[in-house]
C-alpha cells in the first residue's frame, strides 16, 4: 500500500479495520494508518469527504461485504424488475 501511493477508501471503517486482512496487515506493519483511510461509503455519499480528485489519482477500495451493500443491490434489482 505504501508503494502504490493510492488513496484508500473502504465500505465501512469498522469492518475494514477489523475484518479486511489487507487493511489490518497494512496498519499492523505501518504501511497504512487508520487516518490514512480517506473515507468510507457513508462519508462519500453524504459529501463529507472527497472522492477521486483527478484521472491520474490512484484509488484503492476495500469492501468486506457490508449488509448495506446487499440491501442496496436488492433494492436496485427489485426496482428494475417492476419495469
Amino acid at each position: 500500500m505504501r508503494r502504490s501511493a493510492a488513496r484508500v477508501y473502504v465500505d465501512t471503517r469498522s469492518g475494514a479495520t477489523k475484518e479486511a486482512g489487507d487493511i489490518v496487515q497494512a496498519v499492523a506493519s505501518g504501511a497504512l494508518t487508520h487516518e490514512g483511510i480517506v473515507a468510507d461509503l457513508f462519508e462519500l455519499t453524504r459529501g463529507e469527504k472527497p472522492g477521486r480528485q483527478s484521472p491520474d489519482e490512484i484509488t484503492l477500495f476495500k469492501s468486506v461485504g457490508a449488509a448495506l451493500e446487499d440491501l442496496a443491490a436488492g433494492i436496485a434489482v427489485y426496482e428494475r424488475s417492476k419495469g
